[in-house]
């Protein structure tokens, strides 16, 4: 026999000879590192990562539409700050290839106050001025040491809008989908609306584990999937495939992935990682598992794609904290899908539901009969409608995850997923929600 090392060489030499990528089907998948902070702390940056894009791209958008003329303070890395007024704010020549400091990012914004309090939104400059605030309490100590890599935006009135941040002290790559913007009429909204079904292909990870058509495709939510994977209104990449363009370029030995949102920005989350994760062997540089943590999600796929899901969750691919408030309606909407394909929509992952009173935590694995009921309540869409921003708000998640601090640092996530109290004894034993779907049509219930 040859011996390995010699093997793997000359497999690697026949590879670079047909133009293959060398030992592409050799390298194992990644695996990220493990987890010791308490799932407070995990979570608490997303939440401000989500803030951060609605204000930067706020920003943007307003000085591209000459509300507002931007100004760079002294040794500020960007002299020519008009080239981002025809093209996507990609700041990855800076700074060793990491891209701008928070620090940077926090001075610029501050040098721009006067300016920024010159826009139609009166209170524009105050929300800045908040998030300044929320950043320097949340990450003062390292600011220097985060870096706001990419800002999708340019094709924000027909793509959705994202960033890439690179967080060298955690060790961590997170990418940011932006939730919805007004006004109503824009493409977000068109996305949020087009709530029929569409098959997405099984993850190659998991397809084998899966039982009759799920072996081959989940349903999901059209508009969303559209938004990340077939976007007839770009041209180039599909936003999917440039996001991982993206992450790859920063990705370093150690990292691990993080994906956040939210609102529409959470159920793109959700759904890029979920496909991320169960990808194949020309996605093994992605480390595993991915961790989602989401906000005020809304629907995006059916009962095959939490079951699908759920089995990336017991093989360790990926790992879901979807957070909400309980009186928030969007996280129950639509309960049903719209067109011909109606099928009753599942969340996925962690839920912790934020509350006055504190915070429930519970797996979408807990479907026992008494579970059902509460869940059928609890996932009920006759929620309060009046003061409907508030409860959907990123405000009011911050003041509620501030208060169950201590009750979301007792444990981690990974002690979360261990916990018979959150998660149901069948995912315990590593069983899914499986169902064997009749072959009639490509009906899954």
């Amino acid at each position: 026999m040859i011996p390995t090392a010699y093997s793997c060489v000359l497999l690697s030499l026949v590879a670079s000879i047909q133009g293959v990528p060398a030992l592409a089907s050799l390298t194992a998948a990644v695996t990220a590192p493990k987890v010791t902070v308490s799932a407070f702390d995990e979570a608490r940056p997303m939440l401000y990562a989500s803030d951060l894009i609605y204000t930067v791209a706020s920003v943007l958008d307003k000085a591209r539409d000459v509300k507002i003329d931007l100004k760079a303070p002294d040794k500020f890395p960007i002299k020519d700050l008009n080239q981002f007024h025809d093209e996507s704010l990609d700041l990855r020549e800076y700074n060793n290839g990491n891209g701008l400091s928070f620090g940077e990012v926090m001075k610029f914004l501050e040098y721009n106050t006067e300016e920024l309090s010159k826009a139609k939104n009166h209170d524009f400059a105050k929300e800045v001025q908040s998030l300044l605030k929320d950043i320097d309490d949340g990450i003062g100590s390292y600011k220097d040491d985060v870096f706001l890599s990419t800002l999708r935006s340019i094709e924000g009135d027909i793509a959705c809008v994202y960033s890439v941040v690179k967080d060298t002290k955690n060790k961590r790559i997170i990418v940011t989908f932006r939730g919805s913007q007004a006004p109503f009429t824009n493409r977000d909204w068109k996305t949020n609306f087009n709530a029929r079904m569409i098959s997405l292909r099984t993850p190659k990870r998991i397809a084998n584990k899966m039982k009759g058509v799920v072996k081959n495709r989940v349903l999901v939510h059209r508009g969303f999937y559209e938004y990340l994977f077939n976007n007839k209104l770009i041209d180039g990449q599909q936003r999917y495939d440039q996001i991982c363009g993206d992450v790859k370029s920063l990705m370093e030995k150690g990292y691990s992935l993080y994906v956040t949102g939210h609102s529409l920005g959470a159920a793109l989350a959700t759904l890029f990682s979920f496909k991320l994760a169960g990808a194949g062997p020309s996605k093994d540089w992605v480390p595993r598992p991915i961790t989602a943590i989401t906000y005020a999600a809304p629907y995006s796929g059916s009962r095959s794609y939490r079951a699908a899901f759920e089995q990336e969750e017991i093989d360790g691919l990926i790992r879901s904290l979807r957070i909400n408030n309980g009186e928030d309606i969007i996280p129950t909407i639509p309960p049903i899908s719209l067109g011909a394909r109606k099928r009753l929509m599942k969340q996925t992952g962690i839920n912790c539901r934020l509350h006055s009173g504190g915070v429930k935590l519970v797996h979408s694995s807990k479907n026992g009969f008494f579970d059902k009921i509460v869940g059928a309540m609890r996932n009920s869409f006759l929620k309060p409608i009046w003061n409907a921003g508030k409860w959907h708000d990123i405000p009011l998640h911050k003041s509620r995850m501030i208060a169950s601090r201590d009750i979301l640092s007792a444990k981690t996530l990974d002690e979360l997923y261990k916990d018979p109290a959150v998660v149901g004894k069948d995912f315990l034993a590593g069983k899914t929600g499986f169902y064997d779907a009749k072959e009639k049509g490509d009906r899954e219930d």
